[in-house]
């Protein structure tokens, strides 16, 4: 037995298979593309350590979507990455900025109770993207930000 089917159903097959590459490659536009993303942030002029810093795209609200962060090293620097790897995609940010400082209350031997949730060295004036003043537009290719000059 033996069947048969008509080479013009592969080569429908297979054009169809080409189209649907090509959809795909087009829909993963330069919004896509990451873009290595560098900066300091300073307070009082003062580069600090351990601050989270997170690039929110504007206008977006899904909390599903990647938001690209780095922590700052000694020097203040950071670099951004996300789930989606190194850098960026090319648009506007909301930046918040949090600082988490140790607690100042001595820490209780042997309780079973949480330690508390590390205090905001900025006392949370940077860490709300809906009251942030800091905007940043990542372009494309490598972006060297300004440092983040914080009072």
């Amino acid at each position: 037995m033996h069947c048969s089917i008509p080479r013009s159903y592969f080569v429908r097959l297979f054009s169809i298979a080409l189209i649907a590459l090509a959809v795909g490659a087009a829909s993963c536009s330069k919004k896509d593309e990451r873009n290595p993303v560098t900066g300091k942030v300073l307070y009082k002029g003062d580069p600090i350590k351990g601050a989270v810093v997170t690039f929110h795209p504007k206008g977006e609200t899904d909390p599903a979507v990647h938001r690209p962060n780095g922590m700052t090293g000694d020097d203040g620097a950071f670099a951004l990455s996300s789930g989606l790897g190194e850098g960026a995609a090319v648009g506007e940010y909301v930046v918040t900025i949090y600082w988490p400082k140790a607690s100042e209350q001595p820490a209780k031997k042997f309780s079973t109770e949480p330690p508390p949730d590390p205090v905001d060295g900025l006392d949370g004036r940077y860490a709300d993207m809906n009251k942030s003043t800091i905007l940043v537009e990542v372009k494309s290719g490598k972006n060297n930000l300004e440092p983040f000059k914080l009072e």
